[in-house]
């Protein structure tokens, strides 16, 4: 008699190999493969937005009411319009009337700053009526202190970041304003002995200031010397706070920046 199971067992056994072995690599493929990325990959999608060249707003009435208050006094068809942070909004203060009477008065000038403003948040003001139905000989834009301070902040801007934030104010304000010419000036030295945030500052300085390069309607000034001492070190006299300047200040910061104010309101009229 023959024996055929034993024949045709290797066939059998071929066949259940085959079929196993077809059957794990059907599930294999079916199972989720875990996404790895390279380096290059993580660079390309995981990049934070830069926010100083966002727009936004600040949460809170006290500052919508100041950007109201700024909307109502563009009536007054300045000339002149100071667009910054708490350093310009603190011209607002009563012992700074000889400041205006000196320097600002002359040309109608509209103080446009807001304390603790940062590039993001001037840059939603100007796309929410700041600059509209007005037409200004000059815009001065002191901004980015806010950008770089890390004590009441969670975002700090580096130098690259914070020109672009700048630059964008430069644009828009070119955009909304076509006629007025830019007088940037470099962001004021902080600090009573040297720090990161001024550092970041010096840098961003140096960036900015090559801004007229690319747009001949933009100035630079830097007029951050008048504040330091022998030194280098901030003169607690002119700042006391080693960040805003006093009156006292203030009154040095204008008559600094009066030859390039009536210089560029008064050329070409």
């Amino acid at each position: 008699m023959k024996n055929y199971g034993l024949i045709n067992k290797p066939k059998i056994l071929s066949k259940l190999i085959l079929s196993f072995l077809l059957s794990f690599l059907i599930l294999w493929a079916c199972v989720p493969k875990e996404n790895k990325q390279t380096p290059e990959t993580i660079l390309e999608t995981e990049q934070p937005e830069n926010q100083a060249i966002q727009s936004i707003p600040v949460a809170g009435e006290w500052w919508l009411k100041r950007h109201q208050e700024i909307l109502k006094k563009k009536a007054s068809n300045p000339e002149l319009i100071l667009v910054g942070n708490s350093i310009f909004h603190t011209l607002d203060n009563k012992d700074r009337k000889e400041v205006w009477r000196q320097y600002l008065d002359g040309y109608q000038t509209v103080n446009m700053g807001i304390s603790g403003d940062r590039t993001e948040n001037v840059i939603w003001r100007i796309e929410n009526g700041t600059l509209d139905s007005i037409n200004p000989k000059l815009a001065v834009l002191l901004i980015g202190t806010n950008n770089t301070d890390g004590n009441h902040y969670l975002n700090i801007s580096t130098p690259e970041e914070l020109e672009e934030g700048i630059w964008k104010i430069c644009t828009l304000i070119n955009e909304k304003l076509p006629e007025t010419k830019i007088l940037i000036m470099g962001i004021l030295p902080y600090g009573y002995k040297p720090n990161h945030r001024d550092n970041i500052n010096k840098a961003t300085n140096l960036l900015i200031s090559k801004f007229p390069e690319k747009n001949p309607l933009i100035n630079y000034v830097d007029i951050g010397n008048i504040y330091l001492d022998e030194n280098g070190k901030v003169k607690q006299e002119l700042m006391p706070d080693y960040l805003h300047p006093n009156a006292e200040g203030h009154l040095l910061m204008f008559e600094a920046l009066k030859p390039e104010i009536d210089r560029l309101i008064n050329e070409n009229n």
